[in-house]
């Protein structure tokens, strides 16, 4: 049970006999850099490859930094580099997890997050991680099925995650209650790992072809791996991180005319969730 309240201007929560202080934007945004900066340098002296992806790389292009209204950072790694940033990843401030280290995590990719905080997600399962940020795997792809069925695999963790509560619709709670019916007979992991060993079929050094397969809508997310062969430097809130040589490419496949702003309606964050110090 979840009890919140406030002291001086300060949010806390009650949950399981701990108090814990709400994090606000201004200080979870000042986490996810020092986090991002921490494994930027890891990588750079273990000679891993690591690229700014989605938002974060817009960001990067179009404001030098966080895109105004948007509130997490996005990291493309090749597959090879992922798994040896994964075992090899040290770091006294911050955690790296995946559903191959943490079977209470419910997420297709990994996420570094700092010790000491939490995450309350209000829609899904409550999972192990704090503030952090994703760390997606780019993957070798031969056949646009590897895509499509991770795209579904994706679809499914996201019904069998999912939360009912009060600010959804009867149709949208009938809907996911009749998917997570069907998906009963399979766990959160059984899904993870069929995903992995689809996205993982084939060496990524071998194909023309990859694709980050840790979104709903993997089937765009299909690039020639030209596209990370090389990188640049890009601006990122006055730090610079590698960015593939090819944004353009990958901004505009996944964008479209990405330097054009959204209309101020849809100028919103796509999360809903809260942070806090534990």
């Amino acid at each position: 049970m979840w009890f919140c309240c406030s002291f001086i201007g300060h949010f806390y929560i009650f949950n399981d006999s701990l108090w814990m202080k709400a994090i606000e934007e201004k200080e979870l945004k000042q986490i996810q850099l020092e986090i991002l900066c921490d494994v930027a340098a890891f990588c750079e002296k273990h000679g891993l490859r690591y690229y700014l992806a989605y938002g974060t790389l817009l960001g990067a292009v179009r404001h030098k930094g966080y895109i105004p209204w948007d509130d997490d950072i996005d990291i493309h790694m090749p597959r090879p580099d992922y798994e040896k940033f994964i075992s090899l990843y040290n770091s006294q401030d911050n955690c790296v997890v995946t559903h191959e280290t943490e079977r209470c995590y419910h997420v297709p990719f990994a996420k570094v997050y700092r010790k000491g905080t939490i995450v309350k997600e209000y829609f899904y399962k409550q999972s192990v991680f704090g503030v952090y940020v994703d760390i997606f795997p780019i993957d070798a792809i031969k056949h646009r099925w590897q895509a499509f069925w991770c795209g579904q695999c994706v679809k499914f963790m996201y019904i069998k995650t999912f939360v009912f509560c009060e600010r959804q619709t009867l149709l949208r709670k009938l809907r996911i209650a009749v998917s997570k019916l069907i998906l009963l007979p399979f766990t959160e992991h059984f899904i993870l790992e069929r995903m992995r060993r689809i996205s993982t079929r084939y060496k990524y050094e071998e194909c023309k072809y990859v694709c980050s397969f840790g979104s709903r809508t993997a089937v765009r997310e299909i690039l020639p791996r030209e596209v990370f062969d090389e990188y640049t430097m890009l601006p990122f809130e006055g730090k610079e991180y590698r960015a593939p040589k090819l944004y353009d490419e990958y901004l505009k496949h996944k964008y479209g005319d990405y330097m054009k702003l959204p209309p101020e309606e849809k100028r919103v964050s796509t999360h809903d969730s809260q942070a806090y110090w534990v």
